[in-house]
């Protein structure tokens, strides 16, 4: 089976162990293209060789791009022609939305020199939309000619559902965990008395962090309490100012790149996700929940969105924007190393049933076996894609 697989996700090279997970299943020849660079607090700004000497089946092809840094907008210069012409790709997934225009353009290629090809797209896309001018094009463009759909979440599967997309949606993780990483790491905990609370991720409004800082604040048993910051964004130093004026113990830490989250989750007995809902957005996932649980730490999470699903029972839940209930979660564990503990095994289990990326490669070569037994190949469908 040759597949193509296209997104700026795996420019960093800690995401491309789902890809070589997928390569490692029998029977498959990848090539992956990304953009030469992407921009984002997570990304370096230059795109990581993908190491061919660990799976031999694949390609990695870095390929110029205009608008890198927009993820629905930005298109390939014109040598991903050349290269599907070339290749003839037997399932072709593109990892950048409903109405990405490298999507379209990737379609457009493969209806003029792979019409067999069979295409999915995925997206994480949870919210009302409205696209309009090219977006409203691409996206129809896009519907007719895909076999099937990913959904990163079920509230995004019925977003596609209410924009006319009738064909599969599956739902499933953009990205898995690698357990060699994450689980076999020798954790770095204080036996000092601290209880430290962590967070990783934007440090914005929208994430809840201010609701963190009010729960901790609130806490019966606060003394010996300390919060852990790793991140960056427009709300850290109101989270700073807010710490200092209500005597919370805040220790920040800048952002840092995939491969070196897991130290910093080490020194977290509890790591905390309290996005909160706006009327722009709302939790696609939380991705952090399933690396701080691969590392044993104990995870309690809001209700926006995902996250509760992404728990499962493996953490502790609270209603968005609900400091108070938080903080009587954070003061619980804070007394009690036997929950953490439970809470910890229970996590690590999680995510080995459901979440590492052997798991969702597995998943993912179920769905491209469907698409080549069932699904509509690209060139199947005719006539005008705006109508």
């Amino acid at each position: 089976m040759k597949i193509l697989y296209v997104g700026h996700t795996y420019t960093v090279r800690a995401n491309q162990t789902k890809v070589l997970a997928l390569a490692r299943l029998d029977g498959v020849e990848i090539t992956l293209v990304t953009p030469p660079a992407w921009r984002g607090p997570l990304y370096a700004n230059r795109t990581d060789p993908f190491d061919t000497s660990l799976a031999p089946n694949v390609r990695h092809h870095i390929l110029r791009a205009t608008f890198v840094g927009k993820e629905s907008a930005y298109i390939f210069a014109p040598l991903i022609f050349t290269l599907i012409r070339q290749l003839k790709p037997d399932i072709v997934h593109v990892e950048q939305g409903a109405y990405a225009l490298s999507y379209a353009q990737i379609l457009w290629a493969l209806k003029t020199f792979s019409p067999r090809s069979r295409a999915l797209f995925f997206t994480w896309w949870n919210l009302p939309y409205m696209p309009r001018g090219i977006k409203k094009w691409a996206e129809s463009f896009n519907f007719a000619h895909s076999a099937c759909a990913i959904a990163g979440n079920s509230a995004a599967r019925e977003v596609l559902r209410e924009h006319g997309f009738s064909r599969p949606v599956f739902i499933l993780p953009q990205l898995g965990i690698d357990t060699a990483a994450y689980g076999n790491l020798e954790l770095a905990r204080r036996n000092d008395g601290r209880f430290t609370i962590g967070y990783a991720g934007r440090i914005a409004e929208e994430k809840g962090v201010l609701d963190l800082l009010t729960a901790v604040s609130q806490m019966e048993h606060k003394k010996n309490v300390s919060l852990y910051f790793v991140g960056a964004g427009d709300a850290l130093e109101q989270a700073k100012q807010f710490a200092a004026q209500n005597s919370v113990a805040l220790i920040h830490h800048p952002a840092v790149r995939n491969e070196e989250l897991p130290e910093h989750l080490a020194k977290m007995d509890a790591l905390v996700l309290p996005s909160r809902t706006t009327p722009t957005w709302v939790e696609q996932f939380g991705h952090i929940l399933l690396e701080a649980m691969a590392c044993g730490v104990p995870v309690i999470g809001s209700s926006s969105g995902e996250i509760p699903n992404v728990i499962g029972e493996a953490g502790l839940i609270f209603d968005e924007g609900n400091s108070a209930q938080l903080a009587a979660l954070l003061d619980r564990l804070s007394l009690s190393e036997d929950e953490r503990n439970h809470l910890a095994m229970l996590g690590r289990k999680r995510v080995e049933e459901h979440f590492t990326n052997e798991k969702i490669a597995e998943a993912q070569m179920k769905i491209y076996e469907w698409m080549l037994r069932e699904g509509q190949p690209v060139g199947a469908w005719k006539g005008n894609p705006s109508a």
